[in-house]
């Protein structure tokens, strides 16, 4: 596995994004790992951190590390995204101590300052975006941070909603949260590491009329989701089917040719690609199965906790995670050896299908096997790349002045 350290503006936040990420994102794989062993029986609290510092501090930090790499040339030396880069993950955190101790306002309150990061993340980036020769990374990212924001909008309403039930603020509008990032965000997001890890000249090549459709098809699609909700407009939910299941089928059309020229067996980002483009399908299925199963007859209750599970971590790992950690491996100060690749890779890809399938056929043994493997496989990436990332106290000082 070889650090491409390319010298580009803000690598130096970049770099502090991703190792604070990582730093984070351990607390989830901990408690991951404990939950599906059923060692440790978890209160909500604890869970919707697991969650959080996995959608914030992990894959959200990463959207921010791809939208500096993609749009830091244009604009080398804006203050501004600089602190706001080295602010993100530090607001994350807080963000999540107060979901794992409270219910008060500190969450909305610090849930807002994430909004507000977000906010100015993506009129940086659309900013940045006019006279750019847009690849469909770029278009990917740009949808992800243009959903983020709508996702927080939800979220602090939600935060309200649960500090202060008599607010007056209709439930839906927490409610639609969840379904803003997890259709909205993560879908797009999704397919953008994975081709950007899968196909190495992705971002140098313009988007084609596909590609536009691709992100714009799943972007309308989440949309639909979300209105549907905060509506109860159950036909609007199901318009979103065509919209999701056409762009990721001009995904895989697209990724084919990479996908047949890549091998299991070398080492390389594009394998983890091909990992992460089988689990956009998964996910997909998973979606449709849901949709026209029990949300077209209204039945949100009676879905299978393990079939929500397999949904969420379809995405959350088997696309970005797999994805995110060769994109990790290209902004690191060393090169290592093919066998470090190889434990990461087949570690990954082994737990990660072994832990699906146990949440899929609802197998407690299955579930048990793979999740420490899958686990280890990302803490051991972890371990690597971590201290690779360099003192982050440069960057730090750099924010201050």
């Amino acid at each position: 596995m070889s650090s491409e350290s390319p010298s580009i503006p803000y690598l130096g936040e970049i770099r502090w994004i991703l190792q604070a990420g990582m730093l984070l994102f351990i607390y989830t794989v901990v408690v991951g790992i404990l939950n599906g062993l059923d060692l440790v029986d978890f209160e909500r609290k604890a869970l919707l951190t697991h969650l959080h510092i996995g959608t914030l501090a992990w894959i959200t930090g990463g959207v921010f590390a791809g939208a500096l790499v993609l749009f830091g040339s244009k604009d080398p030396d804006n203050k501004t995204i600089s602190r706001l880069a080295v602010a993100a993950p530090l607001v994350a955190a807080a963000y999540n101590v107060a979901f794992l101790t409270t219910t008060n306002l500190a969450r909305p309150i610090l849930g807002t300052l994430m909004m507000i990061i977000l906010l100015g993340f993506a009129f940086w980036g659309f900013r940045q975006a006019r006279g750019t020769t847009l690849s469909v990374p770029h278009l990917g990212i740009l949808a992800g941070l243009a959903t983020s924001v709508i996702g927080a909008v939800f979220g602090v309403f939600y935060g309200i909603i649960i500090a202060n039930p008599d607010s007056g603020i209709p439930s839906r509008l927490g409610e639609a949260h969840p379904a803003a990032m997890v259709v909205g965000f993560l879908v797009p997001v999704g397919m953008v590491f994975s081709e950007w890890v899968l196909n190495k000249d992705a971002t140098l090549q313009p988007a084609s009329r596909a590609g536009w459709l691709q992100i714009g098809l799943p972007f309308l699609g989440g949309v639909a989701v979300v209105v549907g909700l905060l509506l109860d407009l159950i036909p609007l939910i199901m318009l979103s089917l065509p919209f999701e299941i056409i762009g990721i089928a001009i995904f895989v059309v697209r990724m084919i040719p990479n996908i047949r020229t890549t091998s299991f067996f070398e080492t390389g980002n594009a394998r983890y690609g091909v990992i992460a483009s089988i689990f956009v399908v998964v996910n997909l299925c998973i979606f449709v199965y849901l949709i026209v199963n029990y949300i077209s007859q209204d039945d949100f209750d009676s879905i299978p906790r393990r079939l929500m599970l397999a949904l969420d971590h379809s995405i959350f790992i088997g696309v970005l995670t797999v994805a995110l950690i060769p994109f990790i491996g290209r902004y690191t100060l060393k090169t290592y050896k093919d066998f470090i690749d190889h434990v990461m890779f087949w570690g990954l890809s082994v737990g990660t299908i072994g832990f699906m399938v146990g949440l899929l056929v609802d197998t407690d043994i299955l579930i048990r096997v793979f999740t420490p493997i899958l686990g280890l496989a990302i803490l051991h990436a972890i371990g690597v790349f971590l201290p690779a990332m360099g003192n982050p106290m440069g960057v730090l000082k750099k924010s201050l002045n």
